[in-house]
């Protein structure tokens, strides 16, 4: 890359046009670029480099790519700055900037989106719009990344290892076992990925909002370039683990749910695309504000799509054919009466016609435009504009069967009863309403009941009987939830009281003091939430593992630092025991010079040294003794892969 940007700047020198006091006119230089200007072209195809980089044949013709060439000027590297000045001194010069900050225009295409955001997760508090080791990977620096990893700590946490607090080891993971895994969230998917392709039902997540401020420990104050860029990584590995009736429902708030579907229409086919579900997650609005917003959205795709058509001629996906009905209210049940004393029990009546247009003049669905005489002698035709919802055929079977209601005294338009012995449920709508899927408020009073309030102080949970709604539509007992946003915890607790089996995914140190100790009690069979709805005694087991850490560790280590001297022993350590980048240059790298930079720059020049491929340990390091991997962890590592011992 340095190459390219020593070509080009070569090149510029000779267009007057370009420059200005021997210095690059990058504003002119991006604008000749954009209106594709001849004196430009001209000059970069002098130089086979820049032209085999900026330029595709097709049809015998070049064709520019005047958007790369946009993102290429505008790089950092043309910056004067004194982190840029080290940075390229020791070889860092990827060419590709360090933050994605450069854009916040979004529309279905938006800066970087092809490239992997690796994202760290700490909650920033110095308004940066992103930690450091948010690192930006174009498919050339991603061949290790997404490779499996090493699994280490492994335990087994059922009611009797609760008990005692102590937990048991973990031999072999079978098919059967809950799992709750600490690592980073793009990197356990890819490795869940090599076991669960293809088997997880359904996927519930509630990501950061990029708001700033709602409360997640999450780094959420992403531009939104670098959020869906964050964010499109994880989806598109997430597709590869559902079910072929699989389906995703994501929750956001209104800051990036219309980006979102977008996006997520493009990874799962506009086609897929389920619902847009509002949740009252307060009951009265936000004062602070002229519209006060009291909910939040949950946007639902499926994996595949079915062969059901709907009326409108579009196909159902195989998650609507399969979807479970919401259990019946008392209330609801308490609507179906039996007037007529009909021996196939209770019913209510519902509408007999259905919509109809004219097409060329004629009405269509002629099968379904039929005169039909009540038991009064009265009778009736389809009001203008509709017909009736059966041919005349299907009318006579029904009416033979006594399931058309006339009204009581046999003299009404026909009504098609409705038998509560048929019923498997009620369709749910888009609008969930606090009365039936819980509130944030009681959501917060669940968490502080299970685990205290000094450990849920800083999170905002979704109640219980939200993710109950979700994983009743979703899913059967035995089938597989996945949340790879795991946080509290609160989609594995339903997940297990519920039947279902589950993976959770959590980053950050939280991981042991809230997820994993509510799981604990979970097992013990606690009382809140759901557990009285579903008669929740206790039971069951999970298995606890993480990411064996390589230079994650080092990252942690340098964004903690709180000053130089422990940032330049930092350096030391990564370069006794750490794996830096190929294209780092140590002899470039001067202690004194690096004393002078600001903290902050210093900290990422660090990180930047760092290789992305080397975060955690890869599968094909197992037996390097470099890593010290235990005997135990190995073995149980093996198993999860499904490797021969």
């Amino acid at each position: 890359m340095q190459n390219l940007l020593d070509d080009l700047t070569a090149l510029l020198q000779a267009e007057q046009a370009f420059i200005a006091d021997g210095a690059i006119l990058k504003n002119a230089v991006i604008e000749a670029a954009l209106n594709m200007d001849a004196r430009l072209l001209e000059l970069l195809m002098q130089s086979g480099t820049i032209k085999a980089h900026f330029f595709t044949e097709v049809a015998g013709a070049l064709v520019f790519d005047k958007v790369k060439f946009q993102d290429f000027v505008s790089n950092k590297a043309f910056l004067p700055d004194s982190y840029t000045a080290f940075k390229n001194r020791i070889g860092l010069t990827d060419g590709r900037g360090d933050y994605l900050s450069q854009s916040r225009d979004v529309v279905l295409a938006w800066p970087y989106k092809d490239c992997v955001l690796e994202g760290g997760m700490t909650k920033e508090d110095r308004g940066r719009n992103e930690v450091f080791w948010n690192t930006t990977l174009a498919p050339d620096d991603i061949t290790r990344l997404f490779e499996p990893k090493v699994l280490t700590g492994w335990e087994r946490w059922d009611a009797e290892a609760v008990a005692a607090g102590v937990p048991k080891p973990v031999g072999e993971v079978s098919e059967d076992d809950n799992l709750l895994i600490k690592g980073n969230n793009l990197l356990a998917l890819h490795s869940l990925k090599a076991r669960y392709a293809g088997k997880v039902k359904l996927i519930y997540i509630d990501p950061p909002y990029n708001t700033g401020n709602d409360g997640f420990r999450y780094n959420d104050r992403f531009n939104h370039s670098a959020w869906l860029t964050f964010f499109k990584g994880r989806l598109e590995v997430a597709k590869s683990l559902l079910t072929r009736d699989g389906a995703i429902f994501v929750t956001l708030d209104d800051t990036e749910v219309h980006y979102a579907k977008v996006m997520m229409d493009e990874v799962f086919g506009r086609e897929k695309f389920v619902a847009h579900i509002a949740w009252q997650k307060r009951t009265s609005p936000d004062d602070r504000v002229i519209l006060g917003n009291s909910h939040d959205n949950i946007l639902v795709f499926a994996r595949e799509q079915g062969t059901t058509k709907r009326s409108n001629g579009t196909f159902k996906t195989i998650f609507e054919e399969s979807a479970n009905r919401l259990p019946m209210t008392d209330k609801q049940r308490a609507e179906y009466k039996n007037p007529d004393n009909d021996p196939k029990g209770p019913w209510v009546h519902r509408d007999f016609t259905a919509q109809n247009q004219k097409k060329n003049g004629k009405w269509g669905r002629e099968n379904q435009m039929y005169w039909i005489t009540a038991p009064s002698g009265d009778r009736f035709y389809p009001p203008e504009g509709y017909c009736w919802k059966v041919t005349e055929d299907e009318y006579r079977t029904l009416e033979k069967e006594k399931r058309l209601w006339f009204g009581k005294d046999g003299n009404n338009q026909p009504r098609r009863k409705k038998y509560l012995k048929d019923e498997n449920g009620i369709q749910s709508s888009t609008w969930w309403a606090h009365q039936d899927a819980g509130t944030n408020e009681q959501a917060k009073k669940e968490l502080n009941a299970i685990v205290g309030t000094d450990e849920a102080s800083d999170f905002t949970p979704k109640p219980e009987r939200l993710l109950q709604r979700i994983v009743h539509i979703a899913t059967n007992p035995g089938e597989i939830v996945l949340d790879f946003y795991s946080g509290s915890g609160t989609t594995a607790a339903v997940a297990h009281k519920m039947g279902r089996r589950w993976i959770a995914v959590e980053q950050m140190d939280y991981i042991l003091e809230l997820p994993a100790s509510r799981l604990k009690k979970v097992v013990e069979g606690e009382q809140g939430g759901i557990s009285k709805a579903v008669e929740w005694q206790g039971g069951g087991s999970f298995v606890y593992a993480e990411l064996a850490a390589s230079n994650s560790a080092f990252a942690e280590r340098i964004e903690a630092a709180p000053d130089m001297a422990t940032l330049q022993n930092t350096h030391a350590d990564i370069q006794a025991t750490g794996y830096l980048r190929y294209d780092v240059d140590p002899s470039g790298f001067d202690s004194d010079d690096f004393a002078t930079l600001p903290l902050e720059d210093a900290k990422r020049v660090l990180m930047d040294c760092l290789d992305a491929n080397h975060l955690y340990v890869n599968l094909g390091s197992l037996g390097d003794a470099d890593f010290d991997i235990s005997d135990e962890d190995a073995r149980a590592t093996r198993s999860f892969y499904g490797l021969d011992q």
